[in-house]
């Protein structure tokens, strides 16, 4: 089956790249400029599913993607974890002396301050709207040989840019986490659940509410709250806990004799790291 997979950023991108671990190497990319793009374009069916980064090791979780994760109710049906490995790409027989200007998503540009501040004090650091991959794209569009991006391995290759240097991230255990969503996907026999829980505004709710998880030996690998909107001072949790079917089913119906509301995100097989 072809699977039109919609993305945020363009083809060369790590969203790219995680698409592919998941889908093969030939995978048709729907590029979308935002997260919200996204999901209108699994709402219209121009995409059948979709890859969205939702955290990563270092810059830590992407509120807006949960959001829309509840908003638009699409099933987590798997995850992926992906190292980004950031590289400097310029153009051939490039001087790192001339370079005047380096583009980059934001977030690259600050995972990788510690290589720019050290070879590239003169270097401007221009944000760019697009993510990584579109970076190269705009600077081997400008022809302009003074201008550096930083992206990956596949952005290189894709626009038939040169590697200066690889791996030019501060930390090396940088990992963003992606989840797969498909309207139509099922799971079998899973080992993880993404879920959203509300409890009653009263004394002890949430501990007694975590503690249906000790009691059933579930490990929580994510705990995180939201703002409920319309109910100031009110708060929904997101939950990742490595727990089968069988025992998310039994943990459900305890929490909702408590009073808690809770919707499953998807059920989907733990990822290597």
């Amino acid at each position: 089956m072809n699977y039109i997979v919609a993305i945020q950023g363009e083809t060369g991108s790590f969203m790219h790249e995680a698409a592919k671990q998941w889908y093969g190497q030939d995978v048709i990319i729907k590029p979308c400029a935002t997260f919200a793009e996204i999901f209108k374009s699994l709402d219209a069916g121009d995409a059948s599913c979709a890859v969205v980064a939702i955290e990563n090791s270092i810059h830590g979780s992407i509120n807006e993607v949960y959001d829309l994760l509840l908003n638009h109710k699409y099933p987590i049906i798997g995850e992926i974890n992906l190292p980004i490995k950031q590289c400097l790409i310029t153009f051939k027989d490039a001087n790192l002396t001339k370079i005047k200007h380096v583009h980059s998503h934001h977030v690259a540009l600050s995972q990788c301050s510690d290589f720019l501040d050290t070879y590239l004090p003169q270097a401007k650091r221009v944000m760019s709207p697009d993510d990584t991959a579109g970076s190269v794209r705009y600077i081997k569009e400008l022809g302009d040989t003074s201008r550096a991006a930083i992206a990956s391995v596949g952005a290189a290759k894709l626009y038939d840019m040169s590697i200066y240097k690889k791996n030019i991230q501060n930390n090396d255990v940088n990992v963003t986490r992606f989840v797969v969503l498909d309207p139509s996907g099922q799971q079998k026999n899973t080992t993880k659940a993404s879920l959203v829980l509300q409890t009653n505004h009263k004394p002890g709710a949430l501990y007694n509410a975590l503690g249906v998880f000790e009691q059933n030996n579930i490990n929580l690998t994510k705990l995180q709250s939201r703002p409920i909107v319309g109910s100031l001072w009110r708060y929904m949790f997101y939950i990742d806990a490595e727990i089968t079917k069988s025992q998310l089913d039994k943990v459900k119906k305890i929490l909702t004799k408590q009073g808690c509301s809770v919707q499953i995100l998807g059920t989907y097989n733990s990822a290597k790291l």
